[in-house]
C-alpha cells in the first residue's frame, strides 16, 4: 500500500509542474502567431529554467546539455532586432531543442480527452 501512496504522491506533485510547462508551450504558440518576439524569447528562457534540472552533464562522455543552450541563447542575444527572420529562426531552433529534451524525458504526452483512459483501460 505504501508503494501506491508514493506513486500517487509523485503523480500529484508532477501534475502542477507539467501544467506549468504546458502553459508556457501554449503561450509560445499564441505569441508566435501574434509575432510577439519579446514574449516568445521570455517564454523560451522560462522553458529552459523548467528543463534545467534534468539536463545532462557528463564530462566522460563529453555531454554538456546546459552549455548547448547557453551558446544558443548567447547567439540569439547577438542578433539585431531588425533581422526578424534570423531572430525567429533562432528562437524556433531553441524551442525545438527544448521540446526534444522534454520529449526524451517523457514530459510531452499526447492530450487525452478523458483522464480515466490516460494509463490504459485497466480497471482494478
Amino acid at each position: 500500500m505504501a508503494y501506491e501512496s508514493r506513486e500517487t504522491a509523485a503523480f500529484n506533485l508532477a501534475m502542477p509542474y507539467l501544467m506549468r510547462v504546458n502553459k508556457i508551450l501554449d503561450s509560445n504558440y499564441t505569441v508566435f502567431k501574434q509575432g510577439d518576439a519579446r514574449t516568445f524569447a521570455i517564454n523560451l528562457r522560462q522553458l529552459y529554467r523548467e528543463l534545467f534540472p534534468w539536463l545532462v552533464v557528463d564530462a566522460k562522455k563529453n555531454i554538456n546539455h546546459p552549455q548547448e543552450f547557453i551558446v544558443e541563447f548567447e547567439e540569439l542575444s547577438k542578433i539585431p532586432q531588425l533581422k526578424k527572420e534570423l531572430l525567429w529562426n533562432k528562437m524556433e531552433k531553441i524551442e525545438n531543442m527544448l521540446r526534444s529534451h522534454f520529449k526524451a524525458l517523457g514530459m510531452l504526452m499526447p492530450k487525452v480527452s478523458d483522464p480515466r483512459f490516460l494509463f490504459g483501460n485497466k480497471q482494478k
